[in-house]
């Protein structure tokens, strides 16, 4: 199906809302610190924030994308579920415009950060998005939704902006809620 994204003025793409799923896999893979804005304008450092909880969940999402859409009920309800045991979760949104990223946040009821990286389709392929999922050998052209998992046990030390840890999990596509659930588990003993 060709459709047009609100923002992308008229720029249309093929997108075939399916069945993404994909497992949780580990890797090793070199996943930087950084530091982005909140729609609010706001600078969230993710080392400051993966160092308060025993796993953290980054969340590579598009606000229109429905397969992240879908996904993201379910990343609530893990959030929901294993926030007071160390999960934490921030969502970084990509190619999406500030009109898309706010109904995203209403539709889910996001109420864990969320920080923007890309707010233009054209910026896909200079995205640490896209970074990761080209590392990690996901071939999907937009690559929403995608997800690392970092354990706070994995986390080095080291500068702001440099390497935050190498050893990471990853989910190239729809997470599967009754395996994130067991993983999970696994993590917060």
């Amino acid at each position: 199906m060709m459709i047009a994204l609100p923002g992308t003025h008229g720029e249309t793409f093929d997108h075939k809302p399916e069945d993404e799923t994909a497992p949780i896999v580990e890797r090793t893979l070199a996943f930087n610190d950084f530091t982005l804005m909140t729609p609010d304008g706001k600078p969230l450092n993710l080392r400051e924030y993966v160092m308060d909880r025993q796993l953290t969940l980054v969340c590579f999402v598009a606000g229109w994308c429905k397969n992240s859409n879908h996904n993201g009920h379910a990343i609530k309800r893990l959030y929901d579920k294993y926030k007071t045991r160390g999960l934490g979760a921030v969502v970084v949104m990509e190619y999406s415009d500030k009109r898309d990223i706010q109904i995203h946040i209403n539709r889910i009821g996001v109420d864990y950060p969320v920080v923007v990286e890309t707010d233009r389709l054209g910026a896909r392929k200079k995205s640490i998005h896209y970074k990761y999922r080209k590392a990690v050998g996901d071939k999907r052209e937009w690559g929403t939704p995608f997800y690392v998992f970092i354990a706070r046990r994995d986390i080095k030390s080291g500068q702001p902006g440099g390497l935050l840890a190498d050893h990471v999990y990853t989910v190239s596509g729809e997470m599967v809620e009754s395996e994130a659930e067991r993983f999970i588990e696994s993590k917060l003993r």
